[in-house]
């Protein structure tokens, strides 16, 4: 039972709950296993996992970090089990996203031009392409196979001499296309260029297809 500030708080955390429309039951047996919580602890639970039901619990612990040596500050937090999430999305039906394609895949070769690379992956990565780079010293035979494992679009080698010459050769994987980029002049406007000329080829071969599919059932029809 509570009584007194403890139970004007409780009541006015179901109010808020009410007012979200976010159902919920009192349970006066729930424990956590940790003795800083302070006021309402929570637990969310799931009928689509079987006994072990417990997908997420927490609570208030607004004594937690004056306990560590801070201020006073009132808190909350939650743990959650990644396991049973994953579970409850699968027996719900829920969609996994997929992850995004490899735009572009840049092999290293040496150790200078690893941190080349890595400065361009960085680059790229920040105007929102999928870049990936080696950082485990893998073979030139093995960064191109894992570029071809994870699909990547396009790739690049940069080596000492491609670091000399500030210049690369990027390469469409699916067509085998090749085409000569500076390192330092404009790369990402450029690989920007041709990752959209790519993308729209696609489109357009997948409208092509499109269109020759609904030809051939209006021909089925007659």
């Amino acid at each position: 039972m509570v009584g007194g500030t403890l139970s004007v708080n409780f009541t006015a955390v179901k109010k808020h709950l009410d007012a979200a429309g976010i159902s919920y039951t009192v349970n006066p047996k729930i424990v956590r296993g940790l003795d800083y919580y302070t006021r309402t602890v929570f637990e969310f639970v799931s009928g689509s996992i079987g006994a072990q039901s417990t997908v997420c619990g927490g609570g208030r612990y607004d004594g937690l970090v004056s306990q560590m040596g801070g201020p006073y500050t009132p808190s909350l937090g939650f743990a959650m089990g990644i396991e049973r999430l994953l579970m409850v999305m699968e027996a719900d039906g829920v969609e996994f996203p997929q992850p995004k394609a490899c735009d572009l895949y840049i092999a290293a070769m040496g150790d200078n031009a690893k941190y080349t690379c890595t400065r361009l992956a960085d680059t790229l990565r920040a105007e929102g392409f999928s870049v990936e780079t080696d950082i485990v010293g893998r073979s030139m035979k093995a960064q191109m196979k894992y570029a071809n494992k994870i699909g990547a679009r396009f790739s690049t080698a940069i080596g000492d001499n491609e670091l000399n010459e500030n210049k690369c050769r990027l390469k469409n994987m699916e067509t085998g296309e090749t085409e000569e980029l500076s390192l330092s002049e404009g790369l990402v406007a450029a690989f920007y260029d041709k990752f959209l000329d790519a993308s729209l080829t696609e489109l357009t071969d997948s409208m092509d297809e499109l269109d020759g599919f609904l030809k051939s059932a209006d021909t089925d029809k007659n």
